[in-house]
């Protein structure tokens, strides 16, 4: 397989010769009252004239890629700079190795262990987005290295239930909360069926882990990611060793008020990318110096972190070209208007299927949720009046077409930065986790079709 790097750029270069080939037309879009960008006028779709895409526009997108990814790229310097100073204290190494003596004393199996932290990154998930737990990745590969597992159960457990946590909960803002103010349903509506869907689909994600980490825990060769180097990641030392002393107990202080600090700021404040990124460089300069290092060793230690996530930058810039290169040829609007205007000749339930999987083709080319709900949830809406399907059933199939895939999508730039931290070539993490993806779909499609057979409602 190429690397990650020639694939997205060869996905840049498709994007481009699609200016050249598709015509290039647009939506009006008109202000909506508590949305915060425009929402597509159903019916609207006109041609324009082309703006082609020629050879210098396509390396001049990934520099304004760069632009656009700004604040995923610094919330992954800044956040790595910051575990980067938590690990020159010793404290992260100390304090899972210190929890993995506990679990190996208490008899408890790798395997409830590994539906522990699926379930609470899932949880998580369940109120803040996955961008959030970028940072976190360290954590579960440290844990899955430390039981004996490889790398990508540690990337799986966080980013592969933490994704499908937030894809498949009741609140997720940026495409529930658009999509049900776009369809004129109360903020949040339907929890019980979407919490259902998501206890489900969180034991699907950790069985299927299980069976991976049992199977490479009994014939290592057969890790994807055999071969690829572990150091600085695990664990350095005998489990019996490790134990955390001094100050170490304030370092491990300062992470967890790190953690809930961006938890209650994305809940309660309305925080984002930013205000995270500004508590990891606080985070990480109070745990230096409480510990006691030296101010130029915590600066040390944030540009050491800096420099070893520079190749994520350009990766999640290069993914951000692919939009971008389409929304400049103006054919991004003409794509969603082929793909979304035949769903309308089909039955309600297979029209609802069908809706989940065009949006999962849309929001390939429309990475950003609530990008992609005022996009296409102007056209469900009526669609969903047309076809006799509940408006709450219109939107939980956007919502599993608009976040299920997230988690293997190359222009995805939260997904590729975890792969990046956790050491995992993007290629084989889609070998891992495309079965996984398929069961749930499947799940998901039967849930659809449930919805649309109940009459979903409101509440």
């Amino acid at each position: 397989m190429p690397s990650t790097y020639v694939i997205l750029f060869c996905i840049v270069l498709i994007a481009a010769v699609l200016t050249w080939v598709l015509p290039a037309g647009e939506f009006d879009r008109v202000a909506m009252e508590g949305v915060s960008r425009p929402a597509v006028v159903p019916g609207s779709y006109h041609l324009v004239e082309k703006n082609s895409a020629g050879l210098f526009d396509i390396f001049k997108a990934i520099p304004q890629g760069f632009s656009a990814s700004a604040n995923i790229i610094a919330i992954i310097m800044l956040s790595t700079g910051a575990f980067t100073v938590i690990n020159k204290t010793g404290t992260l190494e100390s304090g899972v190795g210190a929890l993995l003596r506990r679990v190996n004393r208490s008899k408890i199996p790798g395997t409830a262990v590994i539906w522990i932290v699926s379930f609470l990154f899932s949880a998580l998930g369940l109120i803040a987005g996955p961008e959030i737990q970028i940072p976190f990745t360290v954590i579960g590969v440290s844990i899955a290295l430390g039981l004996g597992y490889d790398l990508i159960v540690g990337l799986a457990m966080v980013m592969g239930a933490g994704y499908l946590g937030w894809g498949m909960g009741p609140i997720n803002a940026s495409i529930i909360g658009t999509a049900h103010s776009i369809a004129g349903l109360p903020t949040f509506s339907g929890v019980g069926f979407r919490m259902g869907l998501w206890f489900v689909t969180t034991c699907i994600v950790a069985a299927f882990i299980s069976a991976y980490a049992a199977r490479i825990k009994k014939d290592p060769e057969k890790s994807l990611v055999k071969g690829i180097s572990t150091e600085g990641l695990g664990l350095s030392h005998d489990l019996d060793t490790y134990k955390v002393g001094g100050r170490q107990w304030a370092v491990l202080l300062v992470l967890v008020a790190i953690f809930a600090a961006i938890v209650y700021g994305a809940v309660e404040l309305g925080w984002y990318l930013d205000e995270m990124s500004a508590i990891f460089l606080i985070g990480g300069l109070v745990a230096g110096l409480v510990y006691g290092l030296k101010l130029q060793e915590v600066i040390d230690g944030f540009v050491e972190g800096a420099r070893n996530t520079a190749q994520l930058g350009l990766i999640i810039a290069i993914a951000r070209a692919i939009q971008i290169v389409l929304e400049n040829g103006k054919i991004m609007d003409t794509i969603v208007q082929a793909l979304s205007a035949p769903l309308s000749n089909f039955a309600p339930g297979i029209a609802a299927c069908g809706v989940a999987v065009i949006t999962a083709i849309i929001h390939f080319f429309i990475p950003s949720g609530s990008a992609l709900a005022v996009t296409v949830m102007p056209l469900y809406s009526p669609l969903a009046d047309v076809l006799g399907i509940t408006q709450q059933s219109m939107v939980l199939a956007m919502q599993i077409g608009g976040t299920l895939f997230n988690v293997m999508m190359p222009t995805v730039g939260a997904c590729l930065a975890m792969c990046g931290l956790a050491r995992v070539p993007f290629e084989k993490w889609v070998r891992f986790v495309w079965k996984l993806v398929l069961i749930v779909f499947v799940i998901s499609l039967a849930a659809i079709l449930l919805a649309v057979q109940i009459g979903y409602g409101p509440f």
